[in-house]
């Protein structure tokens, strides 16, 4: 019999797509948008189950600027209530939006009124969720989508590890394996009202979208969105979390269109084979701001910066390697960076502050006490690429000190010690 199983939960979805002209994100060149391919959209999930009450904010965005996270949380915290620790905001990184804001060294340039107007619809977005909850049941489902995604990073003969798409030859060109698997997992949340009708969508999956048009375009996460609405309405949202892909990327020669299509279908297949909803009970959240050293010049990085800028054939990713390198400031010596783990129930949500390679996913859910674990990356900051330690000095793009890799190596360690200890907290106390 249709019914709810105790727990209240509101959606919403408002559309920031900027205008023509926008200057976009993702890449070190400059942009600017020629043509809307699709919109964009901020979507929100508000959940409250025994007193508490839990928010999540997905955003057709490239990434999660610290500075307007904070506002938005304040604005949320005024209009709604939720204190900033219960707010998950996160990006689905694609890379055809606007730009929200600059790094030293950086050429692009954030439009400060479309930033302003941003924060407003992210904290309208939630009220709007938060005024329209309703009893309900989530149902959880899993499962795996192989073929959609690559480990774009090789391990070579040398022990160090190379950026390379391209089918490999056996090692007669060096490289000799991927430098990790891959985690395929699709997670879903499926929202249904007590009449049994779906009415929110929430899609966990990690896959680097990476297309440098000059559009306006959600690019495959916007797809998963528009095939989730096209089979269940179009007032149904579709939250995307992307999940730890700062090591993964699409599947050279696959259209990204396709991608979205197909991780839309899994997760459609992992919901309708969800017979019963999960507990929604307890509701908890933790958010630790976590202090991390940053990288430091030494002689030796000056010197292979001093030998690059003498060669005439550097590539893309090196000449924006030299102009980051002079414009970084040795202080601050260590930045803040925000951890925040969610409860529903027996399912826990872990909120990274980057581009995460799957390595530190893989320990946060090896070692969480959840029976169910989503790993969000870009959430509620974007602080350039985490690898594991071990993975931190071979020299691939994700691992290049100062351009990708802003922080100490042990930083990775501090962040996955950090979110299984809070995750351990929550399940070992009530809340």
């Amino acid at each position: 019999m249709p019914g709810t199983n105790g727990c209240k939960v509101g959606s919403a979805q408002i559309d920031i797509t900027p205008p023509l002209g926008t200057e976009l994100a993702g890449y070190f060149h400059k942009r600017i948008a020629k043509e809307i391919k699709s919109r964009l959209y901020t979507r929100a999930l508000v959940v409250e189950s025994g007193g508490r009450t839990v928010a999540m904010v997905a955003n057709d965005l490239c990434g999660m600027p610290v500075q307007v996270s904070v506002l938005v949380k304040e604005k949320i915290a005024a209009s709604c209530g939720l204190p900033p620790e219960a707010v998950m905001l996160s990006a689905t990184h694609t890379h055809t939006a606007p730009v929200l804001s600059s790094n030293p060294g950086s050429p692009l340039t954030p439009d400060p009124d479309y930033v302003a107007k941003l924060v407003e619809q992210m904290s309208d977005v939630v009220l709007k969720a938060c005024r329209c909850l309703e009893e309900s049941s989530i149902y959880y489902g899993r499962t795996e989508a192989e073929g959609f995604s690559i480990n774009k990073l090789c391990r070579l003969k040398s022990g160090k590890e190379v950026y390379d798409l391209k089918p490999m030859k056996g090692g007669s060109d060096g490289r000799i394996g991927f430098a990790h698997s891959l985690d395929n997992s699709v997670q879903v949340f499926c929202v249904r009202d007590a009449s049994h009708n779906v009415k929110t969508f929430a899609v966990n999956y990690a896959c680097h979208p990476n297309s440098g048009p000059e559009i306006i375009w959600a690019e495959w996460p916007g797809d998963v969105a528009a095939t989730i609405s096209a089979v269940y309405g179009k007032d149904v949202p579709c939250l995307f979390l992307q999940g730890t892909a700062g090591d993964v990327d699409c599947l050279p020669g696959l259209p990204h269109e396709q991608i979205g299509r197909g991780i839309a279908g899994a997760a459609i297949m992992a919901a309708e084979r969800a017979v019963e909803p999960m507990k929604s009970s307890p509701v908890d959240y933790r958010l630790r701001n976590v202090k991390f050293p940053r990288l430091v010049k030494t002689p030796e990085s000056d010197r292979f910066i001093v030998e690059l800028k003498k060669r005439n054939d550097l590539g893309y990713l090196e000449k924006g390697l030299v102009d980051t390198y002079d414009a970084w400031q040795p202080e601050p010596e260590d930045s803040t960076v925000p951890i925040q783990c969610l409860r529903i129930g027996e399912t826990a949500l872990v909120g990274l502050p980057g581009e995460i390679f799957t390595a530190l996913g893989d320990e946060i859910k090896r070692y969480s006490p959840a029976a169910n674990t989503m790993v969000v990356e870009l959430s509620n900051s974007s602080r350039g690429y985490f690898p594991p330690i071990q993975q931190a000095g071979r020299g691939g793009y994700g691992q290049w000190p100062y351009k990708s890799r802003r922080f100490m190596p042990e930083a990775a360690v501090v962040m996955t010690d950090t979110a299984i200890e809070m995750l351990w907290e929550m399940w070992d106390c009530r809340p």
